[in-house]
């Protein structure tokens, strides 16, 4: 019995089969020789055996079924791992994305008004202190977007394990007016102009939306060399587009453009201030659904134009 059990327990399945057809045999041969006459004799050391040989069956199966069980629980935890690191990088993308918009902008109007105002100095006192005003207020209001950003990853989640809610204001198109001011104190003219009914776009695509066009101006401001520039919204059924286009330097903006995609895939080094912004702009608007186009402008200059989608 021992045996028995031990073979169907651990054996290949030929071999279980075949050493099953030999006891049968011997069990049979056994109890038809002399001495062997009362039928009993016969079921009940079928029954032993039968016993002994359907827990080695049994005990087989269990094994199976853990070892099963075992493999799909560690590619359940493969799949969990892989899943929470996609979320993690995909939530460091996203943080870096508000990181660079929100630094970039402001340090490069910092960076203009205080050329701006070396150049009034010792001259025109009067004209730099504006721009030193300027330049404050530029960097007090980095700074608070960037303690709103900190607020939220510093805040762990609630028991329940949602994340903290954020009651600070999210930017939004309505709110296109400061960055318009203080491109223009930076001294690029900047006109806005909607086109079609505003409608209410929702919180991704609204967000996406002021974030291009914020990068947009600071790379006029940047890298364009220009003195104006063109904001425009406009409402289509299921889509809003928006588009900034300026009078600099068209091709060596999108030479700059091109040097930024390259660094971005990692095809060439990063030789140039810049090279996350457009980057960043496709992010976005990848994550909306909608699509980017940037390059030189029919009239001259470089144009930066997003299709999102809106309701």
């Amino acid at each position: 019995m021992i045996a028995l059990y031990t073979v169907m327990d651990r054996s290949s399945t030929r071999i279980r089969w075949a050493v099953g057809a030999v006891t049968l045999y011997g069990l049979i041969q056994g109890q038809t020789t002399h001495g062997h006459t009362e039928p009993y004799d016969f079921f009940v050391a079928a029954l032993y055996l039968a016993v002994a040989a359907m827990a080695g069956i049994i005990s087989r199966t269990r094994r199976a079924y853990l070892q099963v069980a075992e493999a799909r629980a560690e590619q359940a935890q493969t799949g969990r791992d892989r899943v929470v690191a996609l979320a993690a990088a995909q939530e460091r993308t996203r943080i870096a994305r508000e990181l660079h918009d929100v630094v970039a902008h402001h340090v490069s109007l910092i960076v203009v008004q205080s050329g701006a105002a070396a150049t009034l100095l010792p001259g025109q006192p009067g004209q730099a202190e504006k721009h030193v005003e300027v330049i404050g207020q530029t960097a007090r209001e980095a700074l608070g977007e960037l303690r709103r950003l900190l607020g939220v990853l510093r805040t762990p989640p609630d028991f329940a394990g949602r994340e903290p809610s954020d009651t600070t204001p999210v930017p939004s198109v309505s709110q296109l007016g400061n960055v318009l001011d203080q491109v223009r104190e930076a001294g690029i003219s900047v006109d806005l102009r909607v086109e079609g009914s505003p409608a209410r776009l929702a919180p991704g695509v609204d967000l996406a939306a002021y974030r291009i066009i914020q990068e947009a101006l600071t790379n006029t401001v940047r890298h364009s060399g220009a003195d104006d520039a063109a904001v425009t919204l406009r409402y289509e059924p299921g889509y809003v587009t928006v588009s900034v286009t300026d009078t600099g330097r068209g091709p060596a903006a999108a030479a700059d453009a091109r040097l930024s995609e390259q660094r971005v895939a990692g095809s060439a080094p990063a030789l140039r201030s810049g090279g996350f912004g457009l980057a960043g702009m496709a992010e976005r608007v990848a994550s909306c659904g909608g699509s980017l186009t940037v390059g030189p402008g029919q009239d001259g200059g470089f144009t930066v134009s997003a299709r999102l989608p809106a309701p």
